[in-house]
């Protein structure tokens, strides 16, 4: 893990995620990030920019939309098999 994607704040380890939003839902998805961009999206062939859904639907049929950066407690991330 890169020393940039992760931080302690108040004895709290963080790391840095990418934030998604499924279309019809309320809950908000934490994938940790790979690097300081946005998620790839292969179907565009480019990072995405915050806004922006994927081209493709995720495995619910939904779109996802990324939501930018955030800094999130490691404990509270649920890791997917991606």
């Amino acid at each position: 893990m890169k020393e940039s994607m992760s931080r302690v704040v108040d004895g709290v380890e963080q790391r840095l995620c990418w934030r998604f939003q499924v279309h019809g839902r309320s809950d908000v998805v934490y994938e940790p990030a790979l690097n300081l961009r946005g998620p790839f999206d292969r179907d565009r062939q480019r990072h995405l920019r915050s806004g922006e859904t994927f081209q493709r639907l995720d495995r619910s049929g939904s779109p996802r939309k990324y939501g930018g950066l955030v800094w999130q407690p490691t404990s509270a991330i649920a890791v997917s098999g991606r």
